[in-house]
């Protein structure tokens, strides 16, 4: 006879189970360490994957500033020679070269508004010289010009951002 034969059966299945138990402790404390292990390359995975795509999305933005900064150059000689042309078209014709309504329509344009029809189609305030309309001209081009080259940049950067992967 063994020495289990000697040990009551009671003591036996108590045995058993706790030797299951613990080398089901052992397999779910290993299962564990292996889990955590997983989890921590996947977080420093996606830690570095975010590093990348932030650091692309950077080098993207500072590619588009410099580009319109570029372009934003070229829209202040094309407002200088706009301001240029107005000053010939003034002196050329100092006198009263628009009609009233001229004012009412330029300046609501220049102020990103639809002109109040109530205000008159007589243009209240007479027509302006030559000289005096050189102001609403010039800035009523150089807001239209410094408008377009910021939608542009905003539109490449929109493109460029959304290719970044």
């Amino acid at each position: 006879m063994g020495l289990l034969s000697v040990i009551p059966l009671p003591y036996r299945i108590l045995a058993m189970a706790l030797a299951a138990a613990a080398l089901y402790g052992l397999g779910w404390f290993r299962g564990n360490e292996h889990g955590t292990a997983k989890l921590t390359e996947y977080i420093g995975e996606q830690a570095r994957e975010a590093v990348r795509i932030v650091t692309r999305r950077g080098e993207v933005t500072q590619k588009v500033v410099r580009e319109y900064v570029k372009i934003a150059g070229k829209t202040e000689f094309i407002v200088q020679e706009i301001t240029k042309e107005v000053i010939k078209y003034a002196d050329v014709n100092p006198g009263f070269c628009l009609d009233a309504r001229w004012r009412l329509l330029h300046d609501g344009a220049a102020a990103n508004a639809v002109p109040d029809p109530a205000a008159g189609a007589d243009g209240a305030g007479g027509a302006p010289l030559a000289a005096e309309a050189l102001g609403t001209v010039t800035a009523n081009y150089a807001a239209c010009h410094r408008t377009a080259d910021r939608l542009t940049a905003l539109q490449a950067w929109a493109r460029e951002q959304a290719a970044v992967r």
